[in-house]
């Protein structure tokens, strides 16, 4: 970084020569060549969608001036900075500062007047509460014999979870971030009618385009239906307006349902139509099963049937359920919600290269594996287990996630994508899939200024996905994103899998991504809608 520190002193002190109409911002960052980063550093200048820039410095000082239209995303954080604002406060991947940037015509952040009056509404002045987790629960190995089933989506998500689902025969407990499909909705209130006791804490993030409801209208649907078999709170995050106290600073992004206390279904993929979206490619395929993968999101999930695992995260997530209940005054209190009027807005989506080929579900049943649970915010459980298995790669890191926003941060996040970075430099074959929210704001070139060659990265739109494989032995997923309230501060939940034939199973998928669906380059103008967390 030290490079482009430098570079934003060479902006700060030539700030006025690059003060001309239709510049809405400028900050460090890196030549492109065929839409893609090259390591030649250089002074990005971003322009106003439609407003033509003229008589600019070709190079200050040595470092060449590079003008780029301002992407969708950027285009709504300079015009619309409060709308930005309370979206990218709810959905990190919305999140500028990837580098210092400034707007020539006031010489401050892009959209700071705009902001100053809005002070800490969107976060709210609520008291926060600490992290605690359930008495007498340690999160802990499991051994032996295990009955796992491997899935992923869009390929068999949906089918996989709605038999799950209809399995049930007593209890459900439920940790989520999003809740917005009528079809999962249909399908719950259907498989918990007559049976026991469905325990819900959820969180209230923007409304994802895709949404059939809102979360709180699930919430209502799913309480009408079920009566006093039902329970739901929110989950307690500083954004929501609907509760008093906060313990999770941007999201409860778990993805986690625990059946009759005996299996568990833990993803990276939120109850939205376009992390499960309604169809079968494999088991009923149509002439339209491609389109609707194509504006589908990659998402990984596991079934874990061992009642050790069920019971350790039931005792979370009613841990988590019981603090939020009692801060809002009683189970089913008066269902409040944050803005349900900001929504994610659309973003354009490059189309598929080649187009899926949908991979069956894999039921690895009586089969010896080590399963270790990680959640956060629980103190460096998954930064500590995530870094050791980072470091213990010797011939393979493949890598999918949604984006990795680099810190500066101390507490341990820095620390894995040095470790990444020293395994690109010992030669492991490491290769890295991102979504195309890591293509806005500048977050690319921040990873490569961060230390990792860009050669080893790809982006796949429509990446939802939180996975590893390692050796072609151990996979890990769940739902933690690589920004530093997903490693360390948010509510979320992973596992890792010590078994060669689930590693080779994700490793399939994550190789026919990596071929058939991830390039590097531009994005298309293909309009669908976006993901969320």
């Amino acid at each position: 970084m030290n490079q482009l520190t430098n570079l934003s002193t060479i902006i700060e002190a030539h700030i006025v020569e690059l003060k001309k109409p239709g510049v809405a911002s400028v900050r460090p960052g890196y030549k492109m060549e065929d839409g893609w980063p090259t390591t030649q550093p250089a002074i990005v200048v971003i322009a106003a969608q439609g407003v033509p820039v003229s008589g600019l410095p070709t190079q200050i000082e040595g470092i060449p001036v590079e003008v780029r239209t301002a992407s969708d995303v950027e285009q709504l954080r300079l015009k619309q900075p409060e709308t930005y604002r309370k979206i990218a406060d709810r959905r990190v991947e919305f999140r500028d500062g990837a580098f210092p940037e400034l707007d020539p015509n006031t010489e401050k952040a892009p959209g700071v007047a705009e902001l100053e009056n809005l002070g800490i509404e969107t976060m709210g002045t609520k008291p926060q509460l600490p992290y605690t987790g359930p008495a007498n629960t340690a999160l802990k190995p499991v051994t032996g014999n295990l009955t796992v089933v491997c899935h992923a989506s869009p390929d068999a998500g949906w089918p996989t979870l709605k038999t799950s689902l209809q399995e049930t025969q007593a209890t459900l407990t439920v940790g989520m971030y999003d809740f917005t499909s009528a079809h999962i909705l249909e399908v719950l209130q259907n498989a918990m009618l007559g049976k026991g006791k469905l325990t819900i804490t959820l969180d209230n993030p923007s409304r994802n385009p895709t949404a059939d409801q809102t979360d709180k209208e699930t919430l209502q649907a799913l309480s009408d239906a079920l009566g006093e078999d039902f329970a739901s709170a929110w989950a307690l995050v500083r954004s929501n307006k609907a509760v008093p106290t906060w313990i999770y600073p941007t999201a409860y992004h778990i993805k986690v349902v625990v059946r009759d206390s005996q299996a568990v279904w833990l993803s990276s993929g939120n109850w939205n139509n376009s992390n499960q979206p309604d169809f079968d490619p494999i088991g009923s395929p149509t002439a339209d099963d491609q389109k609707t993968a194509a504006k589908s999101d990659r998402d990984w999930h596991v079934i874990m049937e061992n009642p050790e695992l069920a019971k350790t995260y039931e005792a979370f997530l009613k841990h988590d359920f019981d603090v939020a209940s009692e801060q809002e005054g009683g189970a089913n209190a008066e269902l409040l919600s944050a803005d349900d009027e900001i929504q994610v807005p659309d973003l354009l989506r490059a189309s598929t290269k080649l187009g899926f080929e949908f991979h069956q579900p894999l039921r690895l049943e009586n089969e010896p594996m080590t399963i270790t649970p990680l959640l956060t915010p629980d103190p460096g459980v998954y930064q500590a287990a995530m870094l050791k298995l980072v470091k213990s790669a010797t011939t393979k890191l493949y890598i999918q996630l949604q984006y990795i926003h680099p810190s500066n941060n101390v507490d341990g996040f820095k620390d894995l994508i040095d470790a990444v970075v020293e395994k690109i430099a010992d030669g492991v074959d490491v290769r890295i899939i991102l979504s195309q929210w890591q293509q806005t704001n500048g977050w690319l070139e921040r990873l490569q200024a961060a230390g990792v060659h860009l050669t080893a990265v790809k982006i796949q739109n429509g990446v939802h996905n939180k996975g590893f494989v390692v050796d072609s032995k151990v996979v890990a997923l769940g739902s933690q994103n690589w920004s530093d309230e997903g490693v360390l501060n948010n509510r979320d939940a992973s596992v890792i899998i010590e078994s060669a034939k689930a590693a080779a199973y994700y490793e399939k998928i994550f190789t026919h991504d990596w071929t058939r669906l991830a390039a590097q380059g531009h994005s298309s103008s293909a309009k669908t809608a976006s993901t969320g967390q």
